[in-house]
């Protein structure tokens, strides 16, 4: 027993040694009473505002891409189909041009040749961007829009047509 007892003091030491005193607890500071403060008379230490940088930047069409190329512009059909599947669009202009340049912005003109069983061919015909990262866009436009724009057989007639495509920045 006694030395069950030898043994367990040191224990008992330490555990109330490791236990927080009682210390008080610290009192919540009173809030301050309700009066109005003038904040533009506080003095900071904020450097000045810079000035406005941004410049906006006019795009000129580069000769209006279906009537330069002869093309007509697309029927409601394909245009249906452009805009039910934009989210390809959507796609290459994000991993591909924006996280690049996040202010580019542009347009594009799509030729499609539409064949007896829907869409055989879409390429950039003309492309308007405000920075060389619009190459990648229309690169990613050329790889994509023949497979993802579907158009029921005969919905369209047969020939090649204008696509109009706008992107811009959020």
């Amino acid at each position: 027993m006694k030395r069950t007892i030898a043994v367990a003091v040191p224990f008992l030491m330490m555990a109330v040694m490791a236990c927080p005193s009682d210390k008080p607890e610290a009192k919540p500071v009173a809030a301050a009473p309700d009066t109005a403060v003038d904040l533009s008379k506080m003095a900071t230490s904020l450097p000045p505002a810079a000035p406005d940088t941004f410049k906006p930047v006019k795009l000129t069409p580069s000769g209006g891409g279906a009537a330069r190329s002869g093309l007509p512009e697309a029927p409601p059909p394909l245009m249906e189909a452009v805009q039910r599947e934009s989210g390809f669009s959507r796609f290459c202009f994000t991993e591909f041009g924006a996280k690049n340049d996040p202010s580019l912005h542009g347009n594009v003109v799509v030729a499609v040749t539409v064949g007896a069983g829907g869409v055989t061919d879409a390429r950039v015909a003309d492309a308007n961007w405000s920075s060389s990262s619009g190459k990648a866009v229309s690169q990613c436009i050329n790889d994509k829009a023949n497979r993802a724009w579907k158009l029921s057989p005969g919905s369209v007639k047969p020939g090649k047509y204008a696509v109009r495509l706008s992107f811009s920045g959020s």
